[in-house]
């Protein structure tokens, strides 16, 4: 398997590939002026009186007075002072234009990675979204794009830090070649000590994120379920389950960090006692004149601790990637599923020839090819979640008229949510089809049908907002007499005496509702869709028996214009219906 810094690389050039080449330019540019920096010590040592002694450093030093003449600037210790005052002020003006383009590209990246997440995990088919958990996902699209935040700023940061590393080493090429083979030693010698000492890298990166990710599980889900935690005195034990995952979390960060301040501890004791046998020996065996040995010395003051810090760095990346390895896994599996799903659907054509082709185009273009709603069948249709062994439908067979109010009875557990969810799309049949006016629906495209499906579950959500917002969730161009419309065809009548009208909020999860009160507002969401088919879940279940018939008394006034199935228990919703099917 490719390593992940190197799928994020290919990512960032594919993608991000303008913002790259600033970066990479500025970069390079930033490399030139440290090298200049460098090699302007030469002739400053030599004009302050220090002995170059012949050789490489004495024509360093001749090339850069005459390339100070042909500047313009004469080679006195003035002279280069101002010119090495020009190239830092001009390498401060390129770190200020790196450091731009590099939040730019951080921006860039971080914000498309967690859209097209978050898309990917939108548009995972119903089936495949219920296998999920959703905690984990959450955490995917927060913590875990952080972390590839993290990582490309660190990736980033390595890039500068080579960049220095090369500078100085050509500084070292052009002076002498035996420093540069003393300083490429130390180097080598620094690499290997790393390697030896094994700083948290991958694996390590993998178990953390695991632990972190049980961890923000166990707080979202236990965060949702706070009353349930309070009404059964469970406080302590939520409480302690935290704590748990909190301590191996702690645990596991501990260790790694302490494993990589060893690491720099050891790479820092290493590298000053090269340093010392290198002035030892620069100056006893050899003799080395003093300029080239300050050269020398601030070479490996250059290379050897940014050697140090890239190791330690790339442990870091390398932890952190774990994280862009999970995502890059959870996209593929989202991507897969929804090409799939596509692949499903793509013998529909909007040319198909016959009677069944022209209603399919009719439903693709947004007309509806019925005018009492559409007409369902399923033809021995079995259905089977990922983790039952038993199908929850099998060779189902059943006919729901086109206009009329079904509703589908049977004990808890008879399959009649699944039911639901097959004729909305939701869950595709393992066997069997599912015909809307003749026409299978797994050739109508998935965006024309559910534009036309209204829906209430027996649970309703509601987003943390006002009523206003959660109804034109549905439909975001509806006017106020329309809304006004919809709230009252569900019984909504206690919107009208809150304070701030259906201007007033809901609460996370509408938890400032009642249930009943939830689930009419809900009603009206679904009613505010003018569905063609309305599918309603145990939409009465939280209702006092004068709104339950007033609800279905708004029901059975869309009788004509629109299919309706009622799944529930309810003998009022059998009472009410045109056909009762029972599981």
């Amino acid at each position: 398997m490719t390593a992940p810094w190197r799928a994020l690389a290919r990512g960032l050039w594919r993608e991000h590939r303008g913002a790259m080449l600033v970066v990479g330019t500025a970069t390079a540019a930033l490399m030139l002026t440290e090298g200049v920096g460098l090699l302007l010590a030469v002739p400053m040592l030599r004009l302050v009186g220090v002995a170059l002694g012949a050789g490489a450093s004495d024509r360093v030093a001749d090339a850069l007075e005459a390339a100070l003449r042909a500047l313009g600037v004469t080679p006195t210790l003035a002279g280069v002072l101002l010119a090495v005052v020009a190239v830092v002020t001009a390498r401060a003006a390129l770190q200020l234009l790196l450091t731009s383009a590099q939040a730019r590209l951080e921006a860039e990246v971080v914000g498309r990675l967690r859209q097209r997440l978050f898309a990917a995990v939108v548009q995972l088919p119903w089936a495949r979204f219920s296998g999920e958990r959703p905690a984990a996902l959450a955490h995917a699209l927060g913590p875990q794009v952080d972390d590839v935040h993290a990582a490309l700023l660190m990736l980033l940061d390595a890039a500068s830090l080579a960049a220095a590393v090369a500078a100085a080493a050509t500084v070292a090429v052009v002076v002498s070649p035996v420093l540069t083979a003393v300083v490429a030693l130390a180097g080598v010698l620094l690499v290997l000590a790393a390697r030896a000492l094994r700083a948290p890298g991958r694996a390590e990166g993998e178990r953390l994120l695991e632990a972190a990710t049980t961890l923000f599980a166990h707080v979202s889900e236990l965060l949702g379920a706070m009353k349930m935690i309070h009404a059964h005195g469970a406080e302590s034990r939520a409480v302690g389950t935290v704590a748990a995952d909190t301590r191996a979390w702690s645990a596991l960060t501990l260790h790694y960090a302490r494993s990589r301040a060893a690491t720099s501890f050891a790479l820092a004791v290493l590298g000053v006692a090269m340093l010392a046998a290198l002035i030892w020996g620069s100056v006893v065996p050899f003799g080395i004149a003093p300029g080239t040995l300050l050269l020398l010395l601030l070479v490996y003051a250059r290379i050897v601790p940014r050697l140090s810090e890239l190791h330690v760095l790339w442990s870091r990346i390398s932890q952190a990637l774990a994280s862009f390895d999970a995502i890059s896994g959870l996209l593929a599996r989202c991507e897969s599923a929804r090409a799939t799903a596509d692949d499903a659907r793509s013998g529909f054509a909007l040319t198909d020839g016959g009677a069944a082709g022209r209603e399919r185009n009719a439903y693709a273009a947004g007309v509806t090819p019925v005018g009492s709603g559409p007409g369902l069948e399923l033809r021995n249709v079995t259905v089977r979640y990922p983790t039952g062994e038993r199908p929850v439908l099998s060779r189902y067979t059943a006919y729901f008229p086109g206009g009329l109010l079904t509703a589908v009875v049977g004990p808890s557990g008879a399959g009649k949510t699944t039911l639901g969810d097959v004729l909305l799309g939701l869950l595709v049949p393992e066997a069997g089809e599912v015909l809307v006016d003749g026409v299978p629906l797994a050739s109508i495209p998935r965006d024309a049908w559910r534009s036309r499906l209204g829906y209430l579950a027996q649970e309703p959500m509601l987003v943390h907002g006002t009523i206003r917002e959660n109804l034109l969730f549905a439909r975001p161009s509806a006017t106020d007499a329309q809304l006004t419309a919809a709230l009252a065809a569900a019984a909504c009548d206690f919107v009208a005496r809150l304070p701030q009208r259906i201007d007033a909020p809901v609460g996370d999860r509408g938890v400032l509702l009642s249930g009943g009160e939830r689930q009419r507002i809900a009603l009206a969401r679904a009613l505010l869709r003018e569905p063609q088919l309305l599918v309603l879940d145990e939409a009465t279940s939280a209702l006092d028996a004068e709104t339950e018939w007033r609800i279905l008394q708004t029901v059975r006034a869309l009788r004509g214009r629109c299919t309706v199935v009622f799944c529930s228990h309810r003998e009022a919703v059998r009472a009410e219906a045109d056909q009762v099917i029972e599981l």
